[in-house]
């Protein structure tokens, strides 16, 4: 089995109300935290729970991850090489973990996810936090990690599903 899909994800919104924490430390704010929920749902609802979770280790997209799938058992992997890495960081990291099977999610910063985003797909898109591209197999024969293997399906943004209560 190959991967099928790929979850390319920016963490959600993040607060910067706490003073003397590092920007690594920095926690998630309400939007993010509804953001972050809210693309879990639709995740879920298009049959779209990730498999395998390879993130950056900050406190938003540790936050991101367990608002986004608090219901599942999924055992991210933690990288502190994701941290604002570069596309190429996260890219190398990925050809050293080698091909998983199943649905992957990479999670992180920009912005590298922004450029993440161009490399799968050669769309030069904004990713803002919280935002999820969903992306799609089309070559098996092709390396996993080239653009040529993947389409675009579509590109979660959080302000189209923001509840209004």
């Amino acid at each position: 089995m190959t991967t099928q899909h790929l979850l390319l994800m920016r963490h959600a919104k993040s607060s910067w109300h706490h003073e003397g924490l590092t920007d690594h430390e920095r926690p998630l704010n309400d939007r993010g935290r509804r953001a972050a929920r809210d693309i879990g749902g639709v995740l879920r609802a298009k049959g779209l729970v990730p498999d395998i979770v390879w993130s950056s280790d900050s406190a938003r997209t540790r936050e991101t991850f367990a608002r986004t799938f608090a219901d599942t058992n999924i055992e991210p992997r933690w990288h502190s090489s994701f941290y604002h890495a570069s596309a190429n960081q996260v890219l190398y990291v990925c050809a050293e973990q080698g091909e998983p099977d199943g649905i992957l999610m990479l999670l992180g910063h920009n912005p590298g996810w922004e450029d993440l985003l161009f490399h799968f797909s050669g769309l030069s898109r904004r990713m803002p936090t919280g935002a999820c591209a969903i992306f799609r197999r089309t070559r098996t024969k092709t390396d996993w990690l080239e653009r040529e293997s993947w389409r675009l399906v579509e590109l979660l943004l959080p302000r189209d599903f923001e509840r209004r209560t």
